[in-house]
């Protein structure tokens, strides 16, 4: 369901961890990190359509 929510920009982020409601995703450039930053919130809430209730809360950037 990632590569579906995210479209073309799923080659610029990549998941790298699910932590108690935090997504924690590597951008690969600082304009991918800077757009995730931006959509973040339609992402959210794209995503909490497939579970019957929302419990993901937050999108964080990680370089690790």
């Amino acid at each position: 369901m990632w590569d579906k929510e995210c479209g073309a920009y799923a080659k610029h982020w990549a998941l790298v961890a699910v932590k108690k409601g935090t997504l924690f995703v590597r951008p690969k450039s600082a304009a991918a990190a800077q757009e995730l930053q931006m959509r973040s919130g339609v992402l959210l809430k794209s995503l909490n359509k497939y579970f019957s209730r929302p419990w993901i809360m937050a999108v964080k950037t990680t370089y690790r």
